[in-house]
């Protein structure tokens, strides 16, 4: 069997797309179901409200609240509020958070940045843990935090909130994937001998100057052959390469279906993931394939 090898077609904090290469659809899932399921951070479990005069139902705002991303770096750190000697929650499972929002004059819009944190000396392992308001830096400039909901003129909104250390698998307020797209690639080859019997000189050069990433005009032998990047990456061609060739092959009269061989043994994922911002997309993978060679350790 092949080594699987994995290529970076974009990443950015948020967002990633991956290719990877000699792999099956089974490894994939199960990466797929890890990310969204086992992998710890933080999210409100536990709030106590003191005031709400909003025309918001306690239930609602507590289920506004659970769903804000919190910044998940430490969760490690911290433990499980099922595995810790406190009775509800302490300074080694949880974080407190603080929320009084007062609409005295004017109507007010209650944000995440009214979510206020405690002192991190409060804190067993020194760390902060933040909601996340804006899913790049650019945003606080153009763009409104996370919207939670709205008062009145004299409503107000006072609570305290605590964030727990969980996974996706006990509710999806501790996922920390957005989005998770896999799409599989097949590979196409190219019978190249028989095109090479069908073609002339002119045509061949013509091909190997609009395909030139694919092909290259070989003089002394006269023919069409692969570039060494091409085949370096798999052989693997993409559809819009194909309809370019078939393109020009229909123009000669010679029929490119008779010559594709589409091989599906050769496996390809593209897979896409959007952050919720809890953790950054490089966390995610990475602690995804911690957690699956953490199991396979345990068979």
């Amino acid at each position: 069997m092949k080594k699987s090898t994995l290529e970076i077609l974009n990443i950015s904090e948020y967002e990633s797309k991956i290719t990877l290469r000699n792999t099956d659809a089974s490894v994939l899932n199960s990466i797929r179901r890890v990310m969204i399921n086992e992998i710890p951070t933080f999210a409100i479990d536990l709030v106590y409200i003191e005031i709400n005069s909003s025309v918001m139902h306690d239930e609602f705002l507590v289920h506004r609240l659970g769903l804000l991303p919190l910044s998940s770096h430490f969760a490690h750190e911290f433990r499980y509020t099922r595995e810790c000697d406190c009775e509800q929650y302490c300074p080694k499972c949880s974080f407190k958070f603080s929320m009084d929002v007062y609409a005295e004059k004017n109507p007010k819009s209650i944000f995440s940045t009214d979510l206020i944190n405690f002192d991190k000396k409060d804190n067993m392992h020194n760390q902060q843990i933040n909601p996340i308001h804006f899913s790049t830096l650019i945003e606080p400039l153009n763009d409104r935090p996370i919207l939670i909901g709205k008062l009145g003129i004299g409503q107000r909104i006072k609570l305290i909130a605590i964030a727990k250390k969980g996974i996706g698998k006990e509710h999806a307020k501790w996922s920390p994937v957005s989005v998770i797209r896999i799409k599989k690639n097949f590979s196409f080859f190219l019978n190249l001998k028989e095109i090479n019997n069908l073609i002339n000189q002119k045509t061949k050069e013509k091909i190997s100057r609009i395909l030139s990433h694919l092909f290259s005009f070989e003089k002394s032998k006269k023919n069409l052959e692969y570039t060494q990047t091409f085949l370096q990456t798999g052989k693997n061609f993409s559809k819009l390469d194909l309809i370019n060739f078939s393109k020009i092959l229909a123009k000669k009269g010679v029929n490119i279906n008779k010559l594709i061989d589409q091989e599906n043994g050769n496996d390809t994922f593209e897979i896409y993931l959007e952050s919720t911002g809890a953790l950054n997309t490089t966390e995610i993978f990475q602690k995804s394939i911690q957690i699956i060679k953490k199991k396979l350790n345990l068979i």
